[in-house]
């Protein structure tokens, strides 16, 4: 049974790993506390082609230091120990797909993961993930550009649950979206196919404006480079101590909120 409804306000990403599976315990705590509406937890991988140079910076930190599939995953069993917060599993096919669809779903759920999104997955190619999710309790995510067909956008809604990924704008993430108007009716227009399916933006949003702006017709502002930056920044001037990096996540949380509560 999949029961993951998120909650209008602010889905913050974290590269797991980053600075040590126990700076990214700590992250998750900080960004619970700060009033997140659910976090996408990226699973690190080498070759990761959707993103841009802050990300992949960050996973290639975080595999050099040693972070595994097991190791997140009893990492989130130990923050699920105290934090109902959703938690959605962000991660490329590859690492998923050796292990095999059923046993990764199960394995993501028993550890208290909430969603699924595989970023090079299309959701042509998405039906044996899909199922695999649903049969654990997980909700699979798909996405949506400004240049999907109706018909592809009804389907990749039609097959998500928890909420619809809306990217902002084209390229890889880091860069900066300006949600100007033709993003706007874009976001408009996912809205109104979503039948009362949440709808996630991200792709560049980095402030509380951007976040204003992502709310006007999406459910969750998705932000990630942004975030994934200022810890890395905090954590080495704070000498590699997870509570610096967390104190860090939990500020900038707070800052980006205002755009929500404006």
């Amino acid at each position: 049974m999949i029961a993951f409804e998120p909650r209008r306000g602010l889905a913050p990403y974290v590269t797991a790993g980053d600075g040590g599976l126990e700076t990214t315990l700590a992250v998750l705590r900080a960004l619970d506390r700060a009033g997140a509406s659910c976090v996408e937890l990226g699973l690190p991988f080498s070759d990761p082609i959707a993103d841009g140079p802050v990300l992949q910076a960050a996973a290639d930190r975080a595999l050099a230091a040693g972070t595994t599939f097991d190791g997140v995953l009893g990492m989130l069993s130990r923050f699920r120990e105290k934090s109902a917060l959703p938690v959605v599993i962000m991660s490329y096919a590859n690492p998923l797909l050796r292990r095999g669809w059923e046993v990764s779903a199960r394995a993501i759920r028993e550890a208290g993961g909430s969603g699924l999104l595989v970023a090079d997955l299309p959701v042509e190619e998405g039906d044996a993930m899909r199922a695999a999710a649903e049969e654990a309790g997980l909700a699979p995510i798909f996405f949506v550009s400004p240049t999907t067909s109706e018909a592809r956008m009804t389907r990749a809604i039609e097959a998500s649950r928890g909420f619809v990924y809306a990217i902002g704008r084209f390229g890889v993430t880091g860069a900066r979206t300006t949600l100007d108007p033709a993003a706007q009716a874009f976001l408009a227009r996912v809205r109104e196919r979503s039948n009362g399916l949440p709808v996630a933006v991200g792709f560049g949003i980095a402030t509380a404006e951007d976040v204003r702006a992502a709310v006007e017709h999406a459910d969750l502002a998705i932000v990630g480079s942004a975030l994934v930056q200022r810890i890395h920044e905090a954590f080495e001037a704070g000498g590699g101590k997870p509570a610096a990096a967390a104190q860090a996540a939990e500020s900038f949380a707070r800052e980006l909120m205002e755009g929500i509560e404006r």
